[in-house]
């Protein structure tokens, strides 16, 4: 009966030593859990369409446009001017004024009597600047001289003034110097207008 009995007990502890490892195999069966858990960590790609656009690439406001062309009119203005201390010398004070939508008063000084306004036949004549706008003399008889300024268009935004002075006993006239230069504003053209203004004293 014996060599039953230790059958039976080898058999039991067979059968107990299975039911202990079956745990231990079963284990690797959690393993896919886990690794959903840690692919659920991970963030989502970056949308490529959605994210911020480089600072180059960023669309500008378009650049306002330019105001209207306008055309101004210049013409000189007259002013009798006469000097307290010597008043067989009359005097002139001469502006360029420019008529448009904001016009323009530049003062050009003071002249001997009464400034004559040279057309294009004198202006040749007297050599005066090729395509001037405008221009006068000024002649003072006392001392033999006259003082010739010409208005010329520079570009598109600025206007010379130009001016010498001419001596009866030269041989040859003066040149003529940059005396000023007036800034225009954008989009405008200076033509030469009508006869000067004399504004009474």
């Amino acid at each position: 009966m014996k060599p039953f009995y230790l059958a039976l007990g080898g058999a039991a502890l067979l059968l107990a030593a299975c039911n202990q490892t079956a745990p231990a195999t079963e284990q690797p069966t959690a393993a896919p859990a886990t690794t959903a858990t840690t692919d659920s960590a991970v963030p989502p790609p970056i949308n490529i369409d959605s994210a911020a656009a480089p600072a180059d690439k960023v669309a500008t406001a378009p650049a306002p446009a330019l105001t209207q062309a306008e055309t101004l009119k210049a013409s000189f203005s007259f002013k009798p001017s006469p000097d307290p201390d010597n008043p067989s010398q009359p005097k002139t004070s001469v502006h360029l004024v420019l008529q448009g939508t904001k016009p323009m008063d530049i003062d050009l000084g003071k002249f001997a009597g009464r400034p004559d306004v040279v057309d294009a036949a004198k202006a040749r004549q007297a050599g005066f600047p090729s395509g001037m706008l405008m221009g006068f003399r000024s002649y003072h008889a006392a001392f033999g001289t006259s003082s010739d300024l010409a208005v010329l268009s520079v570009g598109e935004r600025r206007l010379r003034v130009v001016q010498r002075r001419v001596e009866e006993t030269a041989s040859e006239p003066g040149t003529f110097e940059t005396s000023r230069e007036i800034p225009l504003p954008a989009n405008t053209t200076v033509v030469a207008g009508s006869q000067p203004q004399t504004v009474k004293k």
